[in-house]
């Protein structure tokens, strides 16, 4: 693989590395691709994964629900995977957020989150808890982003598509961590997506230290006083990595490198020289011959405490149901929902339900406004009012559990039906069983994979098209 690289990446690898550099490029050439696998502890544990997924999981030493698994061949697929019970993320990308250490209850953004690993790793570790803001500025890449948070059943997210300026102009210095994962050169990826290895120059990654440097600059005035900044990419050379944390740290002395504990064969960032204004060693980096992974950078960064606090106000005011869209979901809610502690929280009348459009949400506790930036999803989207009916959401159906709906068809992994189901075919139902009309959650070793609505003696699959099988 040595010899199809880049001379100039090749040359900036030996002299990072020096006598490892043999070890490093053995690795790239000869070792197993990983496949990493991270649990959604809200869905599964892993001995109901093991007795179904025939595959070997080794743990992971930073997140306790990562693993990787060998011989894991059609996991993409598998209908665990469109339940929300796993995310498949390459093994070093899960430990930015293991760094960042979010807790419940807090305020976090996640600045370039698409397509949204992170920001699923975020949300399991906040427990549905807290404020979770996910922001990508392309468009295009916001909406697997969606995609994915709706798939894992995260009900505390709102999800923006905004320049990092105008989140600032908005935000201030509002959330306790916030998560830049930065756009590289990539890299770390250059063996699992050779495409990256061809747009590769020394050119591209100095346009890219600039845009990194804008990025992480305005990230800074997002974070609060006594707050947290973690800095991350998938790439190896200085200049998007130590030399980025360095002229951040230059232009804001307001900020401090913190030390990350060289544990679980995590290697010391790498100093650019003897006089440098911080030592850069307190950053780390995971290098595929020494640790499990591809290849990552990461840096934690501490905001001064100081007496200011952000005035932006807590209390969320969302659009209220108007009278015909209030019956409606009374409706909806009566015959197709469970009165349960979970469905509590958006039954008819709750504080938090609020109209976009023709979308109904529900408003994360203690959300910000965010009236005036580019939404993607203001809350939890629980579904679209069409006419006098609603559309219930896939996000509805991932966030809530069996025995919070009325109906529920089960599938047992292999049926039939649960195939045609995944193809968005219809199934044949016994009508005396479910009324014409009915939404029925439809369900996989006891957790949704979306919606089926009865017609016509047969249920028709409302399965998300971009999760569909041929």
């Amino acid at each position: 693989m040595k010899k199809n690289l880049p001379p100039e990446f090749v040359n900036t690898v030996n002299s990072l590395l020096k006598g490892e550099a043999d070890q490093f490029w053995h690795a790239l050439a000869d070792a197993p691709f990983f496949t990493g696998l991270r649990i959604n502890p809200d869905k599964t544990e892993l001995n109901l994964l093991r007795q179904e997924i025939a595959a070997d999981f080794t743990p992971l030493p930073w997140d306790r629900n990562g693993y990787i698994v060998l011989q894991a061949g059609g996991l993409g697929k598998h209908p665990y995977h469109a339940a929300g019970m796993y995310y498949l993320q390459e093994p070093s990308a899960m430990v930015p957020v293991s760094i960042l250490d979010p807790q419940p209850g807090e305020r976090v953004l996640d600045l370039c989150a698409a397509p949204g690993g992170k920001t699923t790793q975020i949300a399991s570790k906040m427990s549905g808890e807290g404020v979770l803001i996910a922001n990508d500025p392309n468009p295009h890449r916001v909406q697997a982003l969606g995609r994915n948070i709706e798939r894992w059943g995260a009900r505390n997210v709102s999800i923006l598509s905004e320049t990092p300026q105008r989140l600032v102009d908005h935000f201030g210095e509002y959330f306790d961590r916030v998560l830049v994962d930065a756009p590289c050169s990539g890299e770390g990826t250059f063996r699992t997506h050779p495409g990256e290895m061809k747009k590769w120059s020394p050119e591209l990654s100095q346009r890219l230290a600039v845009n990194q440097d804008e990025i992480l600059w305005f990230a800074g005035k997002l974070v609060r006083p006594g707050g947290m900044l973690l800095y991350s990419t998938c790439t190896f050379n200085q200049l998007e990595n130590e030399g980025t944390i360095l002229r951040f740290l230059d232009k804001n002395p307001d900020f401090t490198l913190e030390p990350i504990p060289l544990v679980n064969g995590f290697s010391p960032g790498i100093p650019l020289s003897d006089s440098d204004a911080a030592d850069l060693t307190k950053s780390i980096r995971i290098w595929p011959h020494i640790t499990s992974g591809e290849g990552h950078f990461a840096a934690k960064l501490k905001k001064t405490e100081s007496n200011n606090i952000s005035d932006l106000q807590e209390k969320y005011s969302g659009n209220p149901l108007n009278p015909d869209q209030m019956l409606i979901y009374e409706k909806f809610f009566e015959n197709n929902l469970a009165a349960t502690s979970r469905t509590r929280e958006i039954s008819p009348g709750s504080r938090g339900l609020a109209v976009y459009g023709n979308r109904l949400y529900w408003i994360p506790t203690g959300s910000p406004p965010l009236k005036g930036l580019k939404v993607h999803h203001w809350g939890w989207w629980l579904g679209t009012f069409q006419s006098d009916r609603l559309i219930p959401s896939p996000a509805l159906a991932a966030g809530i559990k069996q025995e919070d709906a009325q109906k529920v068809i089960e599938f047992s992994l292999g049926e039939t039906d649960l195939a045609s189901y995944q193809r968005g075919s219809p199934i044949r139902i016994t009508e005396e069983d479910y009324s014409p009309g009915s939404w029925i959650l439809i369900t996989v070793s006891g957790n949704p994979l979306g919606w089926g609505k009865v017609q016509k003696g047969k249920l028709k699959s409302y399965f998300p098209n971009w999760l569909r099988i041929n």
